[in-house]
């Protein structure tokens, strides 16, 4: 699927699949054995969707290229004339490099590697006119560039066609500040591009089900996608696979890249997607399907909390049995000033025991929850002591006096985010936070895991200007610097192209989209009070340069639109609901509401 294919067009059977065809020189059928279980394919059909044309580019090195203006997951449509047994090919890629000529550098991790066959379509013609379309692959790619074509390349014989999961949009939004707009638009294009019946990290370079991506994606994906049917496809796939001993594996489906399993805050996902799709869609069902893959997982934390690495052992810690100092773990993965190889070596050394016992105490929290919403008292009862004494042992060892120590923002932000420290404790590391981002220019400083919880926290605390000021930073790293440099998907890493312009890793990854939430949650101000949005949350936090928003959300209880401007100091907000619910307005007034439209003026209150 990844290499590519290859058609040889004057080896066709014209009319081979009708009844009249002369098969007789057909090797017989016969009956393949399967020992297995059968089931039925429960995902979304898998569609072509947007059709995109070229503009013919010809490279400072005389290739010819197309470009599509959009990096896609699809394949290329093509009419070309030319004479029986002439072979043409075309190589996919997403970028141009720092010359502006074609490359697929940027994909490959090792330089051995650059020279295998990767995205390539090879097409021997037969005589005169004719078209075709891949049948057997498919690829990440916004450039193609083409090789030996036997006529004069015209734009009009190319049409690209992205392919993904058949899932109904449910969200958009627009704000005054543009590249925010497209910001949101890369984001619904990366989800495109690796929903295409798995949640892949990225279209090109692995298409891998990593299940830390979509545990720090998945509510952003409910805002943009409905995405139920596909994710409980996902989570059967992952349920399948887990190890007899509850291990989950990092990938899902496997793909054999066998780089550890059961990753702190990767192999949750078996927990987080189950409760995020109930949260956003109401369905216990999904809860009750994955429940038994659920303990299983926790039994084995549970377990690995028994062991301890040697260098526990010259450490006093009195929560020593709630403790996870052993398994290989990414941790925060992709943290801006942090290698990706150094942090992997480190972890196979010293296990990640802050990112592994916060997971620890906050699967626990939500297996306690879960098991309370399916009526399991008991399990409820047992996980919230577990949650409990895992937060102790957290709070014991990396809170002094209940002050993080650390340069970095997502030691502040995890403790907050996932609830392991006391309210004052949260006030007073969120100061600290607020500041650290202010002097580092509000440049992000988080990777994989709270860079969804980071905008959140802020404004959740007061700091509303300080996540406007991250989110609108055009410095690197942040959000809008792949914009600035006309990023159409979100990039794998924060640096994408070097200073030097030479472009690294995938440039489609949906990761670091998660701050899109953010905007439909705070910005817009949309959340649910119940499961399901049976009831509704209004509270609109405006800020930055943002001079109006418009903003709506089909959710599983129907429409919700939001849009607010400001004029002249002054704050209008317009809201429609389909279920009753609250609207809280800036300045602090509150309105309970039934289902209707609404229309709301006041002040701009003290956070904006």
């Amino acid at each position: 699927l990844k290499a590519g294919e290859d058609y040889d067009a004057t080896l066709e059977m014209p009319g081979w699949n009708t009844p009249d065809y002369d098969d007789s020189h057909w090797q017989k059928v016969f009956a393949a054995e399967y020992s297995g279980h059968l089931i039925p394919a429960e995902g979304e059909k898998i569609l072509e969707h947007e059709a995109l044309k070229p503009e013919v580019l010809v490279t400072p090195d005389g290739s010819t290229v197309l470009d599509f203006k959009q990096n896609i997951f699809g394949y290329v449509a093509f009419t070309v004339t030319g004479p029986k047994d002439h072979k043409v090919t075309l190589i996919h890629g997403e970028t141009l490099d720092e010359h502006k000529n074609f490359t697929q550098k940027n994909l490959f991790m090792r330089k051995k590697a650059e020279k295998k066959r990767f995205q390539v379509l090879n097409y021997v013609l037969k005589q005169g006119s004719q078209s075709y379309k891949p049948i057997f692959s498919a690829y990440g790619f916004q450039y193609i560039k083409l090789e030996n074509w036997p006529e004069d390349v015209k734009a009009e014989n190319f049409r690209a066609y992205a392919v993904y999961s058949d899932m109904k949009q449910t969200g958009s939004f627009e704000c005054s500040n543009p590249l925010v707009n497209q910001l949101v638009r890369n984001t619904i294009w990366s989800q495109k591009g690796n929903f295409m019946d798995i949640p892949t990290d990225c279209p090109t370079r692995e298409r891998a089900g990593w299940t830390g991506d979509i545990a720090a994606f998945c509510e952003t994906g409910t805002y943009l996608m409905d995405i139920s049917r596909f994710l409980a496809k996902w989570l059967g796939d992952l349920k399948a696979q887990q190890f007899k001993s509850g291990c989950v594996q990092n990938i899902v489906p496997d793909v054999g890249l066998n780089i550890g399993h059961g990753s702190a805050g990767w192999a949750d996902a078996c927990i987080i997607v189950p409760y995020v799709l109930y949260q956003v869609y109401g369905n216990e069902q999904a809860l009750q399907d994955q429940y038994e893959s659920m303990s299983k997982w926790m039994q084995f934390v549970r377990q690995r909390a028994k062991k301890h690495s040697v260098f526990s052992l010259l450490k006093k810690n009195p929560y020593k049995a709630h403790t996870i100092d052993t398994g290989w773990h990414f941790g925060e993965w992709l943290e801006p000033g942090h290698s990706m190889i150094t942090d992997s070596l480190k972890a196979f050394i010293v296990a990640d025991t802050e990112v592994a016992t916060a997971y620890y105490a906050c699967s626990a929290r939500l297996m306690s929850e879960i098991a309370r919403i399916l009526g399991k008292d008991k399990d409820a009862d047992a996980y919230a002591e577990t949650a409990r004494k895992a937060t102790e042992a957290y709070r014991y060892l990396f809170l002094k006096n209940g002050v993080v120590k650390s340069d970095r923002q997502a030691r502040f932000v995890r403790p907050v985010a996932l609830d392991l420290m006391t309210a004052d404790e949260k006030k007073d590391n969120m100061r600290r936070l607020n500041q650290m981002v202010i002097d580092h220019q509000y440049r992000i400083g988080t990777g994989f895991l709270t860079t969804q919880y980071i905008l959140d926290v802020l404004t959740e605390y007061g700091y509303t200007e300080t996540a406007y000021a991250m989110i609108e930073n055009t410095g690197k790293p942040g959000w809008l610097y792949n914009v600035t440099k006309g990023a159409t998907t979100i990039w794998e890493d924060w640096e994408g192209i070097s200073d030097e312009g030479v472009p690294k890793n995938s440039f489609n990854h949906y990761a670091f989209g998660t701050v899109v939430k953010w905007l439909f949650k705070y910005s817009a101000g949309i959340s649910a009070l119940e499961p399901g949005y049976k009831k509704v949350r209004i509270c609109p936090k405006p800020g930055g340069s943002f001079s109006y928003v418009r903003c709506f959300f089909d959710s599983p209880s129907g429409m919700i639109k939001v849009s607010w401007e400001i004029r002249e100091k002054r704050f209008e907000l317009n809201v429609t609901l389909p279920v009753s619910g609250e609207v809280h307005l800036p300045d602090g007034e509150v309105h309970l509401v039934s289902a209707g439209s609404y229309t709301y003026h006041g002040s701009l209150g003290h956070d904006a």
